[in-house]
């Protein structure tokens, strides 16, 4: 059963069709959040899944949309301060040299850089998505987190990039380098042998697979199977010796 509740949430996620993790399994029996999480991984890897990140540029690019969408807004705010998006995307580039990817979600982090640059019209955006109610017919769907809840998550991204967000010392980096070596998967590494036993086996796999398709085409006759009809008697016996001779 667990497999195929990894199979259903993986299949909702792909096609753009996400479910609270919680809210999926409590409608499963016997089944919590861990179960799906721990074949998640090896369920997507065996299907073949590439995963795609979703990092703060998109985000910041869909808030920036949005906030020329105020009432206040002028048509040519887009162009006039176009600054104001520059500058938080400069401090996106410096939320990836941090932790806060790892914390906090794309859109909030997003959302704390261009509060970096604009505060005030960051409230007032933020003041239009509290006006805006839960739709009833998804039940599923969590909660808004609270003001004092959000306000205190992007003071907590904006003193992580203010305070973090910069080029890391070259040694820092060749070191976190060489801790990334062990993380690899040996089986997709060249040269390894797991690699290598790896690539044997599918070689295998594959010789054994063309021979039995050379074994089958062998025991088959070339132009067809024959018709299964057995030859019918001619009207007239002509080796039937019993016939008189005038």
């Amino acid at each position: 059963m667990s497999f195929l509740a990894v199979q259903a949430e993986l299949a909702s996620a792909t096609t753009n069709n996400p479910i609270s993790l919680d809210a999926y399994t409590s409608h499963i029996p016997n089944t919590v959040a861990s179960d799906v999480l721990d074949l998640e991984f090896l369920v997507a890897q065996s299907l073949g899944f590439e995963f795609a990140v979703w990092h703060a540029h998109r985000a910041l690019w869909g808030i920036w949309l949005d906030m020329q969408s105020l009432p206040e807004m002028p048509p040519e705010f887009a162009t006039e301060q176009s600054a104001i998006y520059d500058s938080a995307l400069a401090h996106i580039r410096a939320a990836r040299l941090t932790d806060a990817e790892f914390i906090y979600t794309p859109s909030q982090i997003a959302l704390a850089c261009i509060s970096l640059v604009a505060p005030d019209m960051t409230n007032k955006w933020l003041e239009s998505k509290a006006n805006i109610p839960k739709s009833e017919d998804s039940p599923d769907i969590p909660a808004r987190p609270s003001t004092t809840l959000l306000s205190g998550s992007l003071e907590a991204i904006r003193t992580m990039i203010t305070d973090t967000g910069k080029v890391p010392d070259v040694e820092a980096v060749r070191e976190v380098d060489r801790r990334l070596r062990t993380c690899k998967n040996p089986e997709k590494v060249v040269g390894t042998k797991a690699y290598l036993a790896r690539k044997a086996e599918a070689e295998r796999k594959a010789e054994e697979k063309r021979n039995k398709k050379v074994t089958s085409s062998a025991e088959k006759d070339p132009f067809g199977d024959s018709l299964g009809e057995t030859a019918k008697p001619g009207l007239v016996d002509y080796d039937d010796d019993d016939d008189d001779d005038d």
